[in-house]
């Protein structure tokens, strides 16, 4: 998936959770940013995936391993346990199955870094009962945008067996602690198998 140009406050959240030397890989990791970002921080060794042949071309500029491909066609090429943490990053929430990407992502790596717009944050509710809805305009022209809540993410956590080991609720940088379902704008969570 193709990063925004508006600020990714969850990258600083996601570096923080992130161990130094472990080996990571980013799923829809756009341009890379991210993944530069943990190389020059934490020293990991960094893999991504990603869809879009020009964010490809952009992570390999950077000098990332990246390799193009659909990451809800599973994460077969990787051996079971070979990452210590797997980030998707406000990426969940374009998925068509996010329930196999996650199982993999489980798989695959010891930890599970998942990012997201929360759509419980109050502007956000505020809009919908102004009648603006959730997401892009129509015009936009922008991929469908499933919209997720902490408790529905919470929910969908534990379906699938996974046990939250740590949330970090942001609002424009800033760590949210109380009422975090109606402050925080943006949700990350670590995923550990149970």
């Amino acid at each position: 998936m193709s990063r925004t140009a508006k600020p990714r406050y969850d990258f600083n959240a996601i570096v923080e959770l992130v161990t130094p030397g472990a080996r990571v890989l980013d799923l829809g990791c756009g341009d890379g940013e991210l993944l530069a970002q943990l190389v020059a921080q934490k020293g990991v060794q960094a893999r991504g995936v990603e869809i879009s042949e020009a964010a490809v071309r952009a992570c390999v500029a950077r000098g990332l391993s990246v390799r193009q491909g659909n990451i809800e066609e599973g994460l077969a090429d990787f051996p079971d346990g070979v990452f210590d943490f797997v980030i998707l990053s406000e990426t969940i929430a374009y998925l068509n199955r996010p329930a196999p990407v996650v199982q993999e992502m489980l798989r695959v790596g010891r930890t599970a870094i998942i990012s997201f717009r929360n759509a419980g944050y109050w502007r956000v509710r505020w809009d919908m009962l102004r009648g603006k809805g959730f997401g892009a305009p129509l015009i936009a022209g922008e991929p469908r945008e499933r919209a997720i809540t902490l408790s529905a993410f919470e929910d969908f956590c534990r379906a699938l067996g996974a046990r939250v080991q740590r949330r970090v609720f942001l609002a424009d940088g800033h760590k949210v602690h109380l009422w975090p379902s109606l402050r925080a704008r943006i949700a990350v969570y670590a995923l550990t198998r149970s």
